[in-house]
């Protein structure tokens, strides 16, 4: 006893300094991790989509391991499925894609992009109609000075897209990210879990299972749904080029189910390119064309926005069209593009926490007879307490 206490009287640590270096040296390494993870802020990107992509197929992979295959082998199946469908795009899609694309951007471009000329005419309509051809030379230099840094920003953005594309080498490893993430997935999850502490550790797993399947089939929900959307405009910009054409319809119509996921936003950038390309690609009856691709694209965005949207997506995450509206409704006045963005998945985990937590008042009613026994309970219990 007499040793134990002199060696602890002869230690030159106190505990409140013990816990103090050891806020030091957890400070000191998250701060080595943070500039770590700075350095090789260029490739996390891949090892995100990677994850990503291992969390959007891990469905399939779990449903192949319920019918008797291996982890491994269910994770070979899917991902030989989603090779074949990829190398289909590259093979028959994206050439001619990337060669719409370009051109489209080429238009432009100065000095002889067909969009270029077009603003010019516009100018010089401005200028004889409104002005009266008398501009001021300082109004003169500045609408000058716009078109070249307008230009070099578009000759910038069509490199980048260029340069993009030839990096798109590098992403032959987000399948090798995917297939290896999909091996850790579930032991990485169950980790996790065991980091909860023992006292909430069932209600948080239930959670945060229940809300990441949520979140799954929000994502799933939304990729169907631009790639529906990207369809139809295809066929429909087809069937213009048939009728009056135009060209770059398969294009736009890529740009319009792409651009989907952007509520409102991608429409109208939608909208207004194939508008200009209709009109300066058609071959006959320009105007018409024009008019006749504004109208059928806002038509499909507005059908697909307001009848097809809130039924597909509120169906994926259990909540009723009406609420789908409104949240993505909200989510626009609060944080703009990004609220509409991420205002159904959230209004759906809102709606597993409550029916988690508080199951006796956000619980769904069957009918009108559970409804009143549900209220009649709550009055009960409501006039016991008082």
């Amino acid at each position: 006893m007499g040793n134990e206490r002199k060696s602890e009287a002869a230690s030159p640590w106190t505990p409140e300094q013990v816990r103090w270096l050891r806020r030091l040296i957890l400070s000191v390494a998250l701060l080595l991790v943070a500039l770590f993870l700075w350095r090789i802020r260029s490739i996390l990107p891949l090892f995100f989509l990677g994850f990503f992509l291992a969390y959007l197929l891990d469905p399939l992979v779990d449903r192949l391991q319920e019918r008797g295959l291996s982890r491994t082998a269910a994770t070979g199946v899917v991902f030989a499925l989603f090779a074949l469908l990829a190398l289909s795009v590259l093979v028959l899609v994206l050439p001619p894609l990337i060669g719409q694309a370009t051109e489209l951007v080429q238009g432009c471009l100065p000095p002889k992009g067909r969009y270029y000329l077009l603003a010019q005419e516009g100018l010089n309509a401005i200028e004889r109609r409104l002005l009266k051809g008398d501009l001021p030379p300082f109004v003169e230099q500045s609408l000058q000075q716009i078109g070249e840094q307008l230009g070099k920003w578009l000759l910038a953005s069509l490199q980048g897209i260029l340069s993009s594309l030839s990096g798109l080498l590098s992403l032959i490893l987000v399948p090798l990210i995917a297939f290896y993430a999909l091996q850790i997935y579930d032991p990485l999850r169950e980790r996790v879990r065991w980091w909860v502490p023992p006292e909430y550790r069932e209600v948080g797993a239930t959670l945060l299972r229940d809300i990441s399947a949520l979140v799954g089939r929000y994502v799933r929900g939304y990729l169907a749904l631009c790639l529906v959307v990207g369809i139809t405009d295809i066929a429909f910009l087809t069937i213009c080029q048939q009728l009056f054409g135009m060209q770059f319809a398969l294009a736009i119509g890529a740009l319009g189910g792409t651009s989907y996921a952007i509520p409102y936003f991608g429409a109208i950038v939608t909208t207004l390119t194939g508008v200009l390309a209709a009109y300066t690609t058609a071959q006959h009856h320009p105007v018409l064309c024009a008019l006749v691709v504004a109208v059928g694209l806002i038509a499909i965005n507005q059908v697909f926005d307001w009848l097809i949207m809130p039924k597909v997506v509120g169906q994926r995450v259990g909540l009723h069209p009406l609420t789908v509206l409104f949240a993505v409704t909200a989510g626009g006045t609060m944080m703009g593009i990004l609220g509409m963005v991420l205002a159904v998945p959230v209004a759906g985990a809102i709606k597993i926490v409550l029916q988690t937590l508080l199951p006796d008042h956000f619980s769904p009613v069957v009918n009108r007879g559970e409804a009143a026994k549900m209220t009649a309970t709550l009055s009960n219990e409501g006039g016991e307490q008082g």
